[in-house]
């Protein structure tokens, strides 16, 4: 009897001890698990806040000298280009000097019908001609005290340069009537047809002298800049034609409907250049020794908002940047950056303001 209860008291004791080793077994492979998923997470937040960070390129900006060239479009115009337009009127009789052809100062270039003035002119002519009669009728019977007032005699002569003043101006108007050369040069357009009737005031003929010029508009932001003596190069690429230039002429007051400056150049070879083409021209701006210049590409636009990003204290940081001349790939900064600054020049794109950065050299060109 004692025998059979020591068996089973030593059996329960043999299952109870394989449950609690069971259990510590259990309890074990548990501990275990969660510490591989901690650690699991806590290189999850790690690489998370690695990828925060941006790898971009920086160079500190450094003053330097910069020169531009502003390119412009002109149009080539003679040194003197007068518009010759009548000053009475008449029916156009005869065309003297047509196109392409070089007359000198005074030479008679048309002719209108001039009857109605020749007969103007013969009428004053004839009527000062009689009041210089009875003026001098006046004048011996003033000297001689005999039948004339000095108040009568003062109205003779008066009417005497009424009729004067009426012959000449009958001469000009039959004068007139002959349109001469006010300049020497080469008649360039005719803009009226033989038989044609023309008023005062309208344009007959084109007459250009001398050599050539080019005219430009300069943008108003731009016109403070300008000055005579600068130096450009004048191109018409549609003729294969190049020349320089320099800066004769800088207008004081901006064109109203294009606020641009009016300026123009004297060319240094007319190079087959003629009145009225259309030309490219290129300006070349003063050097400033101390330009703050960012490579164009860096520049980012929003709407009508220019900018840049600079790195400062391993973040990013958005510029609004105001720009001036360009000079191939290199453009000048003239508000919003500052010499010392650590621009950002790779992996700009797509940044934000306050941005975490990873600054790394870069790459090897």
């Amino acid at each position: 009897m004692t025998t059979m209860i020591s068996r089973g008291a030593a059996l329960r004791a043999m299952g109870l001890g394989l449950l609690v080793t069971g259990a510590l077994v259990a309890a074990g492979c548990g501990g275990n698990g969660e510490a591989k998923e901690d650690g699991k997470a806590r290189e999850t937040l790690t690489a998370q806040g690695q990828q925060e960070k941006v790898n971009v390129s920086v160079e500190a900006l450094v003053p330097r000298a910069f020169s531009s060239r502003l390119a412009l479009v002109g149009e080539v115009r003679a040194e003197n280009d007068a518009m010759i337009s009548a000053q009475t009127g008449g029916t156009l009789r005869r065309i003297v000097a047509d196109r392409g052809r070089q007359v000198r100062k005074g030479d008679t270039l048309m002719v209108l019908d001039s009857r109605r003035q020749q007969a103007a002119f013969d009428a004053a002519e004839a009527q000062t001609a009689n009041v210089r009669l009875d003026v001098e009728a006046a004048d011996r019977l003033h000297s001689n005290g005999q039948g004339i007032s000095d108040s009568d005699w003062k109205k003779a002569r008066n009417g005497l340069r009424m009729a004067e003043a009426g012959l000449a101006n009958a001469r000009i108007e039959l004068e007139n009537c002959f349109i001469t050369a006010p300049q020497s040069g080469v008649v360039a357009e005719r803009f009226v047809d033989l038989g044609e009737l023309v008023g005062p005031g309208t344009p007959l003929l084109q007459l250009v002298q001398g050599g050539i010029k080019v005219r430009v508009g300069l943008p108003e932001n731009q016109a403070a800049g300008a000055k005579q003596g600068m130096s450009a190069r004048v191109r018409v690429p549609e003729a294969g034609l190049e020349t320089t230039a320099r800066v004769e002429w800088v207008g004081s007051v901006l064109q109203g409907d294009s606020r641009t400056l009016p300026v123009e150049l004297r060319l240094g070879d007319a190079a087959g250049l003629r009145p009225g083409m259309a030309c490219q021209v290129e300006l070349d701006r003063p050097r400033d020794a101390h330009s703050i210049v960012v490579p164009l590409t860096v520049v980012q636009n929003d709407e009508d908002t220019s900018f840049v990003f600079v790195e400062e204290g391993g973040k990013a940081s958005r510029r609004p940047v105001r720009l001036g001349s360009r000079n191939g790939d290199a453009v000048e900064v003239l508000e919003g950056l500052a010499a010392g600054e650590r621009l950002i020049t790779s992996g700009y794109r797509g940044l934000s303001t306050g941005q975490a950065l990873n600054v790394v050299a870069p790459a090897a060109k």
